[in-house]
């Protein structure tokens, strides 16, 4: 094919097939914002096939920058303005071949194609290509300063812990009521064993500000969590430290903020101190796992960016924390490399579908889905209230019903989604409709019974929408799956009513 010829097929290309190969910028399979300063990493993943004949491989980019700049082929070593095919060989497996590693990319918007076609004859057959395509926009880059966190988003660059200390994160948008009713807001690294103390370090050079502690007063036990700050609209946090390391211990002081609380049969202090302390990065700031008392099973890792468009809610006003506006994911925010690649392959054993960090902002107006609130009640915390949401770890398959009022019965209610009828139906596809819509086939997690981690739970679980801001949902153990016709359910003194 002549070279303008590719040039407009390139071009005018305006959708993707569900094909095999795949593109990742910096480790993510996501269209991505960066600055012109920022590093960028470029790689392509093919799993392989099973015909031995050649194909011919296209890689290319097509750039918003004046020609002979607005398209480049890769030929297999680097890249050239000049027609050419990357590869002629069969469909082998191919695992993260990096095709550009670099910093300077001018101000712009770049597409970069991977397609191969079974005719290796070094020409595009339009009919017979598969392709795939991903975006990166690069932006002028805005110098950071006391003021500011300038616009990268490439701050961290250490594992805050070693790659064996854990075995999987969990992504955000997590259900565990009551404690966790709404989707958390914060990342789960999973410790491969709680009972064994595991160093925790600074993954950026950061700016403590405050340190909480919880003791457990009846059974023992202390448990720490770290606030910090990057610069002005950037800030984190782990929880669940099980120590700090003395130099933060000392940091402490004698000022503080203290309650005493019951939670079960037990007593807690809590105590939160506001500190300044800078750390370098790589610090050791304590360790997670061990110790006595909680043995936390994660290391919460949470991170809030105020520079990024605020995330929507249905009822924003009864958010307890103004900074859920603001929840991005940690490892969006590490530099390319091992490390990061590290931390998304840990991501990806836990949660298959983009983006595999997950969401939290999952209210869909007018639907079913999303959080509610007691009728009522003047607590917007997590205690009494629901959220109807995908999955963390498997959003478009498994759907929970996360119950954190007693008189329902406080759990998470995992199912598997029908795309029919009223059992069991996606929370964003029903509306006040005046359908009685029923769950049963109700397990305590993602994974299935029939996997062996999954439990089930007794009797089902029925609801209603009365109107676009209210929800009626009521539990029966008596019955042990849905009705045929769930118009035959009935809401009595038992049905709980929610508002958004």
């Amino acid at each position: 094919m002549k070279r303008n010829c590719l040039v407009l097929f390139l071009l005018s290309l305006s959708f993707e097939q569900t094909i095999a190969q795949v593109i990742e910028i910096n480790n993510s399979r996501q269209a991505m914002t960066v600055t012109d300063g920022d590093l960028v990493t470029v790689a392509i993943h093919h799993p392989g096939g099973m015909s031995v004949d050649d194909y011919d491989w296209w890689i290319a980019v097509a750039t918003t920058l004046p020609a002979p700049d607005h398209l480049f082929y890769f030929d297999g070593a680097s890249w050239t303005r000049e027609p050419a095919v990357a590869f002629q060989q069969p469909l082998v497996p191919t695992e993260g071949l990096e095709l550009l590693s670099g910093r300077g990319f001018p101000p712009g918007s770049y597409t970069f194609y991977f397609g191969v076609d079974p005719i290796a004859n070094g020409i595009v057959d339009l009919a017979t290509l598969e392709y795939t395509s991903l975006e990166l926009t690069s932006q002028a880059s805005v110098a950071a300063n006391a003021a500011s966190c300038g616009n990268s988003r490439q701050w961290f660059s250490v594992d805050p812990l070693e790659a064996d200390a854990y075995w999987q994160i969990d992504p955000l948008g997590a259900t565990n009521p009551s404690g966790h009713t709404f989707p958390t807001v914060h990342t789960y690294m999973m410790l491969s064993d709680n009972t064994v103390p595991r160093d925790v370090f600074a993954p950026a050079d950061i700016d403590i500000t405050q340190i909480n502690v919880v003791e457990n007063l009846s059974a023992g036990g202390t448990d720490y969590s770290l606030n910090f700050s990057l610069c002005p609209e950037l800030s984190g946090y782990f929880d669940h430290l099980s120590a700090l390391n003395q130099s933060l211990v000392d940091s402490l002081g004698e000022q503080s903020q203290c309650q005493q609380y019951m939670a079960g049969s037990d007593e807690y202090r809590f105590c939160s101190y506001w500190v300044s302390v800078s750390v370098p990065v790589g610090t050791r700031l304590g360790s997670a796992g061990g110790g006595t008392g909680q043995l936390s099973a994660a290391l919460d890792f949470g991170l809030r960016d105020q520079r990024i468009t605020a995330l929507t809610y249905a009822n924003p006003e009864r958010l307890v924390n103004s900074d859920q506006h603001y929840v991005v994911c940690p490892y969006d925010y590490y530099s390319p490399g091992p490390v990061k690649a590290g931390l998304v392959a840990k991501l990806a054993v836990a949660r298959q579908d983009q983006p595999f960090c997950g969401t939290v902002a999952l209210d869909v107006p007018g639907s079913a889905q999303g959080r509610w609130y007691l009728q009522g009640s003047t607590d917007f915390g997590e205690n009494d209230h629901l959220a109807l949401v995908p999955s963390n770890k498997a959003p478009a398959t498994v759907g929970v019903l996360s119950v954190g009022n007693s008189s329902v019965g406080t759990d998470a209610y995992f199912f598997d989604f029908q795309d029919e009828g009223s059992r069991n139906r996606r929370f964003s596809a029903i509306g006040a409709d005046g359908q009685t819509y029923c769950y049963d086939s109700l397990r305590n997690r993602e994974a299935s019974i029939a996997s062996g981690n999954g439990q089930g739970l007794p009797g089902i679980l029925f609801l209603q929408m009365t109107d676009s801001e209210s929800l009626i949902l009521e539990r029966s153990t008596a019955l042990l799956a849905c009705p045929e016709d769930t118009g035959v359910l009935s809401f009595g003194v038992d049905a709980v009513a929610f508002e958004r």
